[in-house]
């Protein structure tokens, strides 16, 4: 499984943190996958929203725990059944499909980062400079790169996009998996 090239982000700002975050496990084209969801309003309906996505590097545990440490107070419940219904919407790929829902935590600056982030497109990198121009804070180079780093929903908030200007590789999931995503998506 990988995304699709029609898929759309919808971003919501969560005020505080979730109570419970569903989460399972998915196989994707550039190795397995912890998927997370939370609970979101969305109008006068609920619905769930991804708000974890991360790259399982020594094992299952290891990534959950390692992802339990980032949202602290928060219960972990597998929920396989929700998250084969979210693994069904990542794969279609129909024009016109509806945005797939991504809820977040974070600073004013952080959720601006991120929108900036899924609005660029795949085969394109930007330097943190020049994604700090776009947030409208061209000072603040290191609280851009730090918002980058926080994104706990990789892939679609596609993060490894951003480049350093040195052509230092750097990325929480190691400096290969990026060159390889990057390189996939400039095909």
């Amino acid at each position: 499984m990988w995304l699709t090239n029609n898929l759309q982000v919808s971003l919501t700002h969560l005020k505080t943190t979730p109570k419970i975050i569903k989460y399972g496990f998915m196989d994707s084209k550039f190795g397995r996958m912890l998927l997370g969801l939370t609970t979101i309003a969305k109008g006068a309906k609920r619905c769930d929203a991804i708000c974890v996505l991360y790259f399982i590097q020594e094992n299952e545990i290891a990534t959950l725990k390692e992802v339990q440490q980032r949202w602290p107070n928060v219960e972990f419940m597998e929920d396989a059944e929700a998250i084969d219904q979210v693994i069904e919407i990542l794969s279609i790929d129909k024009e016109n499909t509806a945005a797939i829902d991504v809820a977040v935590v974070g600073t004013d600056l952080q959720f601006a980062v991120w929108n900036e982030l899924i609005k660029l497109k795949a085969g394109k990198t930007l330097t943190y400079s020049e994604l700090a121009e776009l947030v409208e804070r061209p000072k603040a180079v290191r609280a851009v790169a730090n918002a980058v780093a926080k994104n706990e929903v990789s892939i679609l908030i596609p993060c490894h996009r951003i480049v350093s200007k040195s052509g230092a590789v750097k990325y929480h999931w190691g400096a290969k998996l990026k060159s390889d995503l990057l390189a996939y998506e400039a095909k």
